[in-house]
Parts: structure tokens; sequence; C-alpha cells
């Protein structure tokens, strides 16, 4: 899907076609395939530039599916929204909930997922509320779904992929991106510089 809003800032387009890439090969190398009529969840999403790699990947030939993107930010929450929606062809329902992504299990009405993707999750950042995220996360996977991850630094991703094990995860694959755009503001820190997937 080509957005219906440009992205927002400069290089995001670029990394978004690389994420659709290493999306492919993640799922792939986990030996995943959706189901007809897919259900996704992408948590923390912020303003969700991936949505239509997202769906491509995990969805290419769907007729039918259900997307459900949450983040706490009202104002990213409303320009995901403004990107995505007015491109979803019919059978395809796309949601944007303002929202904490850690509560999904207080949330009602909502199906198992598929797939449920975390673009750049910031572990280190508060451990315990990533905790309760991927324990939900994994709860609300259907059998046979798929749990992705990515992140900017090895170390972080190697403490998240620890956290999910814990929780009871079996990782299917991890994969560094060969591709992943280095960022100015840390040492080894880049786009996408790391992908985990995960079953139940």
């Amino acid at each position: 899907m080509t957005p219906a809003l440009p992205f927002s800032y400069p290089g995001i387009d670029g990394d978004v076609r690389r994420l659709g890439a290493l999306l492919a090969v993640g799922l792939s190398s986990a030996g995943w395939r959706p189901p007809a009529v897919p259900a996704v969840l992408n948590l923390a999403c912020g303003r969700a530039d991936e949505t239509g790699v997202l769906l491509a990947a995990v969805a290419p030939l769907a007729r039918e599916l259900f997307y459900l993107g949450i983040d706490l930010r009202p104002p990213e929450i409303a320009e995901g929204r403004a990107r995505w929606t007015p491109l979803a062809p019919p059978g395809w329902q796309l949601e944007f909930r303002a929202g904490d992504a850690s509560r999904t299990d207080r949330m009602k009405q909502l199906p198992a997922f598929d797939f449920v993707f975390v673009r750049h999750q910031n572990y280190w950042h508060d451990p315990a509320t990533w905790l309760v995220m991927f324990r939900n996360a994994l709860d609300a996977l259907n059998p046979g779904g798929l749990l992705a991850i990515t992140s900017y630094f090895d170390h972080e991703h190697e403490l998240a992929m620890a956290c999910l094990i814990e929780c009871g995860a079996r990782k299917l694959a991890d994969i560094h991106h060969p591709h992943s755009r280095p960022l100015p503001d840390a040492p080894k820190k880049s786009v996408d510089r790391r992908m985990a997937l995960f079953g139940k």
C-alpha cells in the first residue's frame, strides 16, 4: 500500500521499504504462513509508518483482515489513521486506537491475533511494563500465531528476547538486518537493527 499521506521525516520511506524486505526474510525463516483471514496487532505503533509493508508481508493475498494499531500518543495514532485507513480495500478493517499497549488484556471484543508486531521496543526503559506487554501479546496469539519484534540495539534485543523466552515464547528466528540505517544519536544504534520472531 502506498501511504495516503507522506511520511513525517526524511528517510522513513527507505526504512519502511527495507523493513518490508526484512519481514519477508523473517516470515520465511520462521516457516510461517498466514491464515486466509488474518488478524494483526501492532503494539506501541506510534505513527504506524510500517502498516503498509507489514500488511503486504503478512497478508499479501487476504481479501479480508483485521488490523489494530495501539499507542499511548493520540496525535501519532491520528496520523497513522489518516495515512492508512483511506486505502483499506473492501473486506479490510483497519483500526488505530490511542491506549496503553500493555493493557490489551483489559480491552474487550478483541479477537485472537495471528500476527503481533512490536517495532523498536524500548525494553530497557521499563522492563516491568514490557514483561506485561509481552505476556499479553503471547496470550493474544492464536495457536500457530507469530510474534515479531525489532530493536535499535543488540543488547536491548537480547534482553527483550530473554524476557519473551521467560514468558514461554519459542524463538523461531533472530535476524541481523544487513541494511539497517545507522542513527547518529547513539553508538551502535540503527533502524530495525535486529528482528526476532516467536511462537507460543
